[in-house]
Parts: C-alpha cells; sequence; structure tokens
C-alpha cells in the first residue's frame, strides 16, 4: 500500500476506532486476520473534525499480507470454518473482549499500534502482526495517563496521534522542493524522503506542470477523494443495492486499484488496467476500502466455498461407503439371528437323538409339522449344534441393536452433510456450463414471450391434464410435491434433496425446469404431453413461485427464477441429490411471490 494512501486511511479510520471492543480474531484465509469490533458508533469526534457515521452494530477489520498488503473496514464477515492457527488463539487470549484505549500510525513505516486493557499488538503492513508484551515506549510514555471527559469517553487529547504529523505546516523535513523532485536525477532520493514513493514519481513524471503543482500541495495539506479502479463485467455502481454488491458479484478475473489521487490513464495501463476500467471516487478511504475489501472477501469467500463444496462431497462419498458397509454386516447378523429359528426346532427335536450323536445334517419336523433338512457341524454334537446356534443368534441379536443406531447416526450424519451443501451459496447448487448465452433479466418474460396480466382459459388438452393429475398423483413419492396449476398444469417440487433428485429424473425432455435465478431453492418440473405443448403465462409465475417459496427470498415480496427445458438440466456427477448442471438456461423472469400459492395448487394428498 502507497504510504499517502496509509495516510489518508489512518487519518479517517484510527480516530474511529478509539473506545471500540475487540470481540473475536478470525483468520479466514491464509495471511488474512479479522478483528470483530464494537462500539464504533459510539466515538467522540475531535473538535473540527466531520467524522464517521457509524452505525451501532459490529465492523470487522481485515489485515490482508502478502505482496499486495491492505488493511481495512467493513461489514462483511467470512469465516474459513477451519480451527484456528495457534498464533490467532493467543491473540484472542489477551485481545477478546477488550477496548481499545489508544492507538498510534506511523504512516511512512505503514504501522499501527494499539494499546488495549493489559496488552499491545501491532499491525505491520510490510511484516504481518505482532502481539507486544511489552509497552513499546516509544510510542506510548508510560508516564502519559489516558484521561476521560465527562461522558466517560476517552479523551481524544492523548488517545491517539498519527505520525509523521503535518498539522504544524512544516513540510520541509518530508516533502523537499517540488523543483527538486523533478529535476533529481539520483533514483535513491526516496531514501531521504519516503514520501516520494514509486507511484507518486511515476504520477508526477506523466502530468502537466500545474497538476503537478496541485497534487503535491494535496498531499501536504491533506484531504481529497480517495479512487478506485476495478475491472470487472457488471460496471459496478457506488450506491450499492442487494443486487449489485461485489459479494455477489466478484470473480477471480476482477482487479482492484485503489489510490489517493486521480491516476493517469497511461499509468493505469502499466498497471495491466488497460480496458473496462471503472472509476469510482470516496469522500473518505474507509468506505474506498470497505468497497475493495468486499470484493477481495467474495474471491476468498468463492474460494472457501469451492473447496468447503469438495470436502462435504468427500464426506459424504465415505459416509455412503460406510452405508454400504453397514447394509453387508446388517445382512450377515440377519443370518445370524435367524439361526435362532434352527435353535428353536433342534430343541423340540432333542429328544430323537442321543446325547453323544453326532451328524452332518438332520431331517426334523418344524413348529407346522413341516419337515425340514438342518446343515450341521459333524465335528459337534447335535446338543452343542443347538447352542452354537443360540449363541449366534444372541450375539446377532445384539448386533443388529447397535448397528440399526449406528445406522441412524450415519443417516444423520448424512443428511446434514446434505443441508449443508444445499444451503451453500449459488455456485453450490447451480453451475452454469454456458455464460456467454445468459441473457439479462426482464420483468415479467415467460417461457413464450411477454407475460400478460390477461388469465387465459385452459383448453382442451389441458382440461384432459386436469383429470390426470388426480390419476397420477399416486405414482410420486413422498419427497415430490405435487401441485396442479391454475390452467391444469400438473407442477412437481422436491420437497428436500433427495426430492429434487427424483423430480429431474421424473422430468420429460420437454418439460420445463423452474429455479431461482441465484441461490438455492427447490427444483419445479412444469409436465407437459408433448413438446409442442404450450405453457400458459400464469402457469409459469405459479411455478416460479413455488421454487421461491423454497428458497432463502421466501420473505420478500418478488423475486427473479431462470427456466429451460429439462433436457438441458444434468444431475452433477458423484454430488449429492438435486446438484445439477445448467447446460443452457433459457432466460430469467420477474415472480410475484404468493405465499398461499403452495395451499392453493396443491393436490390432495
Amino acid at each position: 500500500m502507497d504510504a499517502h494512501l496509509f495516510r489518508r486511511l489512518c487519518e479517517d479510520l484510527v480516530p474511529a476506532l478509539i473506545g471500540a471492543r475487540i470481540e473475536k480474531i478470525y483468520q479466514v484465509a491464509e495471511d488474512i486476520i479479522t478483528f470483530s469490533v464494537y462500539g464504533l458508533g459510539k466515538i467522540q469526534k475531535r473538535e473540527g473534525q466531520a467524522g464517521y457515521a457509524f452505525e451501532d452494530k459490529k465492523y470487522y477489520l481485515t489485515y490482508k499480507g502478502g505482496k499486495d498488503s491492505v488493511l481495512f473496514l467493513g461489514t462483511t464477515k467470512v469465516a474459513s470454518g477451519e480451527e484456528p492457527p495457534a498464533f490467532v488463539m493467543r491473540l484472542r487470549k489477551y485481545l477478546s473482549g477488550k477496548h481499545i484505549k489508544r492507538v498510534a500510525a506511523n504512516w511512512i513505516e505503514r504501522k499501527i499500534y494499539f494499546e488495549v486493557n493489559g496488552a499491545w499488538f501491532l499491525i505491520d503492513l510490510r511484516n504481518g502482526i505482532e502481539l507486544l508484551f511489552d509497552c513499546p515506549l516509544d510510542v506510548f510514555p508510560p508516564c502519559q495517563e489516558v484521561q476521560k471527559d465527562e461522558n466517560a469517553y476517552l479523551a481524544y487529547a492523548l488517545s491517539y496521534s498519527i505520525s509523521p504529523s503535518l498539522f504544524n505546516k512544516d513540510f520541509s523535513q518530508y516533502f523537499p522542493e517540488l523543483a527538486i523532485v523533478l529535476t533529481e536525477k539520483n533514483p535513491e532520493i526516496w531514501r531521504s524522503y519516503p514520501v516520494l514513493t514509486p507511484l507518486l514519481r511515476k504520477t508526477l513524471s506523466l502530468l502537466e506542470n500545474e497538476e503537478q503543482i496541485a497534487l503535491y500541495a494535496d498531499l501536504q495539506f491533506g484531504g481529497g477523494d480517495v479512487f478506485v479502479y476495478t475491472i470487472n463485467q457488471r460496471n459496478l455502481k457506488l450506491n450499492q443495492s442487494v443486487e449489485n454488491t461485489p459479494l455477489n458479484f466478484a470473480q477471480q478475473t476482477d482487479k482492484f486499484l485503489v489510490s489517493p489521487w486521480k491516476m493517469p490513464q497511461p499509468l493505469l495501463k502499466t498497471m495491466g488496467f488497460q480496458t473496462q476500467v471503472h472509476e469510482l471516487a470516496f469522500e473518505n478511504a474507509i468506505d474506498a476500502f470497505a468497497y475493495i475489501g468486499d470484493m477481495l472477501l467474495a474471491k476468498i469467500q468463492k474460494e472457501t466455498k469451492a473447496l468447503s463444496i469438495k470436502q462435504l462431497q468427500a464426506s459424504i462419498k465415505r459416509l455412503t461407503k460406510l452405508e454400504l458397509k453397514l447394509a453387508e454386516e446388517e445382512e450377515r447378523l440377519t443370518r445370524l439371528v435367524n439361526m435362532k429359528e434352527q435353535a428353536l426346532i433342534l430343541q423340540a427335536n432333542l429328544y430323537q437323538f442321543k446325547q453323544e450323536e453326532q451328524a452332518e445334517k438332520v431331517s426334523v419336523y418344524n413348529m407346522h409339522g413341516e419337515e425340514v433338512t438342518i446343515n450341521l457341524d459333524k465335528s459337534k454334537t447335535i446338543r452343542e449344534n443347538m447352542e452354537n446356534f443360540f449363541h449366534a443368534a444372541g450375539r446377532g441379536e445384539r448386533g443388529l441393536t447397535h448397528l440399526i443406531i449406528r445406522k441412524q447416526q450415519v443417516e444423520q450424519e448424512k443428511q446434514a452433510l446434505l443441508d449443508e451443501m444445499w444451503q451453500e451459496n449459488a455456485s453450490a447448487g447451480i453451475k452454469l456450463t454456458n455464460q456467454k448465452k445468459k441473457e439479462k433479466i426482464q420483468e415479467d418474460y415467460g417461457l413464450l414471450g411477454k407475460i400478460t396480466n390477461n388469465k387465459r382459459f385452459a383448453t382442451k388438452d389441458e382440461k384432459v391434464v386436469v383429470k390426470k393429475n388426480k390419476e397420477n398423483k399416486k405414482k410420486f413419492p413422498k419427497e415430490v410435491q405435487v401441485f396442479r396449476s391454475s390452467d391444469g398444469f400438473m407442477i412437481l417440487r422436491g420437497r428436500d434433496t433427495k426430492g429434487n433428485g427424483l423430480a429431474l429424473k421424473m422430468a420429460s425432455p420437454y418439460d420445463i425446469w423452474v429455479h431461482i435465478a441465484e441461490g438455492a431453492s427447490a427444483h419445479v418440473i412444469i409436465k407437459r404431453d408433448h413438446a409442442k405443448q404450450e405453457v400458459s403465462p400464469l402457469t409459469m409465475q405459479e411455478a416460479g413461485a413455488l421454487a421461491l417459496l423454497k428458497s432463502w427470498v421466501k420473505g420478500q415480496e418478488k423475486g427473479t427464477v431462470q427456466y429451460s427445458y429439462a433436457k438441458n438440466i444434468r444431475l452433477m456427477k458423484n454430488a449429492s441429490a438435486g446438484l445439477v448442471h445448467v447446460d443452457k438456461s433459457e432466460g430469467t423472469y420477474s415472480v410475484i411471490i404468493d405465499p398461499s400459492i403452495e395451499d392453493k395448487l396443491r393436490l390432495a394428498e
């Protein structure tokens, strides 16, 4: 991170952290550590400072190390799902639940020191995070007591510092004369003046004289906008909405750059921003870094989700193999239990044989008077064979008791994994394989064109479908819910993950598949009699509502679904039931969610 950019961030961020409480520390990925902090909305502002309007909620201060190190404050939490390493546990031990008393930042060295109750820690953008057990005397003198004002807030006069401080307007020791900067041929000048960062020197070399003077003066007096440059396919806007948040749309091909000044176009091109560059201007560094922070966390989240899906699939595969082994064991134990019947038959006919009599097999009568042949171990007596049968049956009964409990545990564990996979984000439930042909969302768009508000009466063919619905209801398993649309079309919906897979298997190639456009939902199938049968707009709306009522948007007034022909939907190989590939999407349309539609359309059980 450029020193001037870090200075802007410190000027906005450091005062905001005073008095905040550190709740927990996470390591969301390698070299990325997040501190959850609370109380940013209750800080006292320094006189003459506009301050930042924080909401009364939890924020996340995230540090990313490595070559492109960055520090940002946002509201997005991404958990790794893994056990935290020893270093993070150590940070939690000394920092969790404690308030930040003082903060000191050195923007040239890219360091921020924090004092909490009885502990200190350092965020160094170049070298990482360090827990300090001794007070850094050059930063927080021990004689300097932190005072509180009448409202019990930490007094800002002693609570934070940003150095080197330029409030005294003495810039000479940090900023040389601009003429010296422009004419100096010594490439090592930055050693004497660290503020002459590589990014600044490159920028100045590409500006006109007046622009050079203005930029150099702005850096000395502070202030100005912070600029964010992105490369993506969606032209994200500054006023974000749920549909426009980077978390939903960030991809691995996206790039971003934050700058404390407006970047010259030639310099942007040399940094890889050649085409489709979007420029956003922010009034403060907190918003700017929160924006690119969300994009950064989105990438991490998608990588974590992909890894999580693979882990879930591996666990499900392991449990499936275990279920097969348990089934084999159940079969073996059942054979042992069945030996009890042979033991009882021998017991009832034991009087016919001598005490020490041995045989390879005997023919006796069972309780129903039928003659049966029982194979024996000829090395043992008939009585000993009977006792062995009773003993084996007892072992089988005891084994089956434990086996049934174990099977239930495995089934519950597997179902929990399937539910977890089902509730992952859109990439877990649906993987589009034909992105180039994906159409833009259009309001009220049905399978056969624009949906009108005119209700269409059922045709003769559709009335036949209504009659068949009741007859066909018995053909569907309990995991598949059956509905009948207002126009007489049969609609299938998966009740759970297993039901989604069954519904897809029951679909004909020309049937219509409906699913939420972004996210996880039930799979809905509109049954058709033949490939040329017209599906009414009303049925499309009702099928869409049934899909959305089994999704994360069920509580909203409206949602968007996508649709395709069932022949374009393929179940994912070696994955849990219900996960599919969409080879081709026919489009999307908007649906008004009517919570009562399930009761209106559901066929009687």
